[in-house]
């Protein structure tokens, strides 16, 4: 990822090296390289969702508070429908799968104990690893757009920034 990218999404870099430390501690946990015998890993896939949604929220909400402010909103959402279907993606993805295993675990929670508490937790887990999957896909869309539109900008010239 180039820095040009971090300086002008950090909150997407941010997100991203988030959500790559989360799978990879969770790949590490089930491979067994701790000694909790992976449990701690999959309650961090499990939860971590939540901490996600709460900072996409708040990015929907600021960029929905934007939009409203615009000259012509509509316009800004039909330019690029790829784009603004991925982030709607993103928002119910990340949003949709804590809220999801929120109401199974009071739903189902109760009624399940020991070994059925894992499955439940399996669900959590699946649930987390999709909204993980809505962030890699909304960062992946924001760096191949920060590419397109860095390469056709006029003072970039064969991929060197002559402004500096």
């Amino acid at each position: 990822m180039s820095q040009s990218f971090i300086r002008a999404k950090p909150l997407q870099a941010l997100k991203l090296g988030a959500v790559l430390g989360i799978l990879g501690f969770g790949i590490a946990g089930v491979a067994g390289l701790f000694p909790d015998g992976g449990l701690n890993s999959l309650l961090l896939l499990a939860f971590f969702p939540m901490v996600l949604a709460l900072v996409i929220g708040a990015e929907t909400l600021f960029a929905g508070y934007r939009l409203l402010r615009a000259d012509d909103p509509r316009s800004r959402l039909r330019n690029q429908p790829f784009y603004t279907a991925v982030r709607v993606f993103e928002v119910v993805a990340t949003i949709g799968a804590p809220g999801t295993f929120y109401v199974l675990i009071v739903e189902v929670g109760s009624e399940v104990a020991g070994p059925g508490a894992i499955g439940v937790l399996f669900y959590g887990v699946g649930l987390g690893l999709l909204a993980f999957g809505a962030v890699v896909l909304r960062t992946a869309v924001e760096y191949y757009d920060h590419r397109q539109n860095r390469s056709t900008s006029g003072h970039v010239r064969g991929g060197n920034d002559v402004t500096r």
